[in-house]
């Protein structure tokens, strides 16, 4: 191989028309080294070396992508876009929550005002409940009147549970906040 870039650059500068020619050098599919004066069509998919008149490297002619490729190039290309805009998002969420609130005590105060009312829902619930639990006990011996209050007693106890549902992720909802606020707060204080 060196032997055959000894050859092309002799003659390279025995002929000044060759002088500033280049050199394209690739291995075809059996490994044989293959050189040009012009891009090697057998190479069309592999990577081609193309060296100066000198035989100094160039340049590297990588070959187009393949399909799994431009497939693969695509995904990420999409991930980047999904993780850029994730990060505007944040970014945006973030400055909201230091326009909104300027100490913790504001948010526990917001998530004390959000928590009443539903923490009041509850306590009426469970009153209710109770009345229908009297009513399912009164009504021992008249099978529709207990299936009734039972029905009652079964729907009240689906609404505890949801509200009592609601009230966790509320909880949970400004947890978060509040987590955010202190990270937030922290780099600020760097």
């Amino acid at each position: 191989m060196a032997a055959v870039i000894r050859s092309l650059i002799v003659v390279a500068v025995m002929n000044p028309a060759l002088a500033h020619a280049a050199i394209y050098m690739c291995k075809d599919a059996s490994g044989r080294t293959i050189t040009s004066d012009r891009p090697i069509p057998e190479c069309a998919d592999r990577t081609m070396r193309e060296l100066n008149n000198a035989g100094a490297l160039k340049r590297e002619i990588v070959p187009p992508p393949t399909a799994e490729q431009k497939r693969l190039a695509e995904e990420q290309r999409k991930q980047r876009q999904a993780e850029e805009l994730a990060a505007i998002e944040q970014r945006r969420s973030d400055q909201a929550l230091l326009a909104r609130y300027r100490n913790e005590e504001e948010i526990e105060n917001a998530r004390a005002r959000e928590t009443a009312s539903l923490s009041n829902l509850i306590v009426q619930q469970k009153a209710a409940l109770q009345v229908a639990r009297n009513d399912w006990r009164a009504a021992a011996g008249n099978k529709s009147k207990q299936d009734l209050a039972a029905e009652r007693v079964q729907e009240i106890a689906a609404s505890i549970h949801d509200s009592q549902s609601d009230l966790d992720t509320l909880n949970a909802k400004y947890d978060a906040v509040l987590k955010r606020y202190r990270e937030l707060n922290s780099v600020a204080s760097r």
